[in-house]
């Protein structure tokens, strides 16, 4: 045995390489299943098809449209043929006869901005609340963010949605004005809708966006895992926010900064379409994620109030922020991190309602088109990349929780 600790003097790999191999393995072989799933009941417990629609046309319509979606082939040769397009990168196409990858890459920045920055925030305030709210010794904190966590984590999305656009539209609207921003958007787009070659079009600059959220996202979560496990408070707190006004700054630098801000605020007709603005539907996923996240909180803050380690930390004169911030937070905070995955079905499935009942043109909009018309490659191809963006959420989470507590490093995926 070697300096390495390895016989015959193999070198081991980094601690992450083999972890993040395993998570990967089990992730991928849990989304196929899922797919297998999907596309089974789709295809066989759905009492209608695509070629339903060509009826009126007679029975010869209808069978040419069946035979040109090739919904008359066997089923198993079908999936064999989705299974083999996966392993190609290939999502297939439309029954419509537009590519599915085309559908999905216009409409997933949206999603993917909604989404990171309504859970990230979420989170954020859910983890806060549980740990203050916990220690505050005023009689009626604790009991108002527990009504306030439990009406989040239960509340219905199309009525949070009526509450968003009746509350918020208005001062959304004088928030554009009040930044400058002109109160028609077809003056900052007026190029890409008349189609002038080389225009900047609104699906370029959210593409811009939801890849730099995501590049700021997993920096600030590793990051702010490596400041709590060092006791390093300011590093902690403000990684996630310092990463976000990177990317601000960085778009804002780039000459974007206006249309990102369009984007963010778009509520009038022109080169805008819908009755909400994406503000709106991350102020609805913040209401939606940050209950649950807070309720879990505070359930394991509570359960670690009475340990002897916080007696002991009071005993030596620590103070009650210190206590409960360096010691009883940083315990609970991985279970937490844990417990937030599991909430993530919910929190998706409300995100791609709110999307859709605001009209934001994301994956909600795809998805449920192609729900209504029984367009299975296109149902498909939003079912992978939701899929992946749990996968990408999974690998998050564990790797923030490996940092926390190198414990689980050497556990099993």
């Amino acid at each position: 045995m070697d300096e390495t600790g390895e016989p015959g003097g193999r070198l081991r790999p980094p601690w992450f390489v083999s972890f993040l191999g395993r998570r990967l393995v089990w992730a991928l072989v849990t989304l196929i299943i899922f797919l297998t799933a999907v596309f089974f009941f789709v295809q066989v417990w759905v009492p209608y098809t695509w070629a339903t629609q060509f009826l009126q046309g007679g029975g010869a319509a209808f069978d040419a449209a069946m035979e040109a979606a090739g919904l008359n082939r066997p089923l198993v040769e079908r999936y064999a043929d989705f299974i083999g397009g996966l392993a190609r990168l290939d999502l297939g196409t439309s029954f419509n006869g537009q590519p599915v990858f085309d559908l999905i890459r216009e409409a997933l920045p949206v999603t993917l901005m909604i989404f990171i920055t309504g859970t990230v925030i979420g989170w954020v305030l859910g983890e806060l609340l549980g740990r203050i709210g916990t220690w505050s010794r005023r009689p009626f904190s604790g009991a108002g963010l527990s009504v306030l966590g439990v009406l989040s984590a239960t509340i219905f999305p199309p009525f949070l949605v009526f509450i968003l656009v009746h509350w918020l539209r208005g001062p959304l609207l004088a928030a554009r004005e009040a930044m400058g921003l002109p109160t028609d958007s077809l003056a900052l787009w007026r190029d890409a809708v008349s189609g002038q070659p080389g225009a900047l079009n609104p699906a370029d600059v959210r593409w811009l966006i939801a890849l730099g959220l995501c590049a700021a996202l997993v920096v600030a979560l590793v990051v702010r895992a490596h400041g709590r496990r060092h006791q390093l408070p300011w590093v902690e707190g403000l990684a996630i926010p310092f990463a976000f006004l990177g990317v601000g700054v960085g778009i804002w630098l780039s000459g974007l900064g206006p249309h990102a801000l369009d984007l963010l605020y778009r509520a009038d007709i022109g080169a805008t379409t819908g009755r909400g603005t994406p503000a709106l539907a991350i102020a609805g996923v913040v209401f939606l994620s940050f209950g649950q996240v807070m309720l879990v909180m505070h359930a394991g803050m509570e359960a670690e109030k009475s340990e002897d380690y916080v007696l002991t930390g009071r005993a030596k004169g620590l103070t009650e922020r210190a206590v409960r911030d360096k010691h009883v937070a940083r315990n609970v905070l991985a279970p937490v991190l844990a417990g937030s995955f599991l909430t993530f079905p919910t929190i998706l499935a409300g995100m791609i309602i709110v999307e859709y009942e605001l009209e934001m043109q994301g994956l909600s909009s795809v998805l449920f088109d192609a729900i209504e018309f029984q367009d299975i490659p296109v149902i498909m191809g939003v079912m992978v990349v939701l899929g992946l963006i749990g996968i990408g959420f999974r690998l998050a989470t564990d790797v923030t929780i490996a940092i926390l507590d190198p414990r689980q490093r050497q556990g099993r995926a």
